[in-house]
């Protein structure tokens, strides 16, 4: 009797830490969202009641199957560059380094799954040829990016 209470108590402590374990690993994922600053923000504000980013006419860095065009560009904190797959494949504009995506403050690929984008200079996927990319430069300095997608096509963004 002695045996069964045993091994009917050693069951159901093992089924406990079972269900347990199982608990733990099944936390659902957050769909990846990216940044993207739209042309115009409703009541002439940004997101969140910020105010409106710059959006200076003329800021754009085309991608083609070469790479990017300029490769370096020189802009004022605050303004926006828009990336512009012209190429015939997809564009994800993230910052350097390849894979990581580091060098950018408060930038990474592991971000990419997270809510606020604000500050990520990652585009967090490809972009088709036609499509356009947005991201706002609010830390000076000099930002090497390149396209997760095809390494070796770089760029250098000045921010002063």
């Amino acid at each position: 009797m002695n045996k069964l209470i045993l091994l009917t108590t050693t069951a159901v402590v093992l089924l406990g830490i079972v269900v347990f374990l199982y608990s733990q690993n099944t936390v659902e994922t957050p769909t990846p969202t990216m940044r993207v600053i739209p042309d115009s923000f409703p009541n002439g504000g940004g997101p969140g009641g910020l105010p409106a980013p710059s959006l200076a006419p003329g800021i754009t860095v085309t991608y083609s199957d070469s790479g990017y065009s300029p490769s370096v560009i020189t802009i004022k904190k605050g303004e926006v560059i828009t990336f512009d797959n012209k190429g015939t494949q997809l564009m994800w504009t993230a910052s350097a380094v390849h894979p990581t995506h580091k060098a950018y403050p408060d930038s990474g690929i592991e971000k990419c799954g997270e809510q606020d984008q604000t500050s990520n200079f990652d585009s967090c996927k490809g972009y088709e040829p036609g499509k356009l990319w947005k991201f706002s430069f609010n830390e000076s300095g000099t930002w090497k990016y390149h396209n997760h997608l095809q390494a070796n096509h770089t760029g250098t963004i000045i921010v002063e």
